[in-house]
């Protein structure tokens, strides 16, 4: 969307659009192309597959320039190019071979097991540090170091998607 009313109206209840390039488990790293073709991109190295479905946002865009990266909290991996509406809950602050990036962490709105999650702060601790693990491993034999800089909560995520 080119228009900042349109990805307001789009966002602004915390829900988005978001679109599955990775399943949960997977160490494949696949990516889509803006008509929504998957590649094979590379194979994740070090020993851990996603802890969710990852993929992008559709109507956001992170730092980088490309689609707002996102994480799909769910417990069974579904398939690359797969859309669903997500709820936000929260993002990660990473620094990745020194340059910002954001990776918003979401429930699919029509899983019941996920009700009840509505803000990071509703997950484990112990689940936030294995997020914690995976994010600064996940490019571990990479040239790229990864760090991570900061959690945010529901409403910080929300805000990155609905802009100033």
């Amino acid at each position: 969307m080119s228009d900042d009313t349109d990805r307001t109206a789009l966002h602004q209840d915390g829900f988005c659009d978001v679109v599955v390039e990775i399943p949960r488990g997977s160490r494949n790293k696949y990516e889509a192309t803006d008509d929504g073709v998957i590649w094979f991109d590379r194979r994740l190295g070090g020993p851990a597959g996603f802890p969710g479905d990852y993929g992008y946002v559709i109507g956001a865009e992170g730092e980088d320039g490309d689609a707002l990266d996102a994480l799909v909290l769910l417990e069974e991996a579904t398939f690359p190019g797969v859309h669903m509406r997500c709820r936000v809950i929260g993002a990660y602050l990473l620094e990745v071979g020194g340059e910002a990036e954001t990776k918003l962490i979401v429930v699919p709105d029509k899983d019941h097991h996920a009700d009840h999650l509505r803000d990071l702060g509703d997950l484990s601790t112990a689940f936030l540090d294995e997020l914690d693990a995976f994010f600064a491993a996940y490019r571990m034999l990479e040239s790229k170091g990864v760090e991570v800089r900061e959690r945010q909560g529901r409403d910080a995520a929300v805000a990155m998607l609905t802009g100033p």
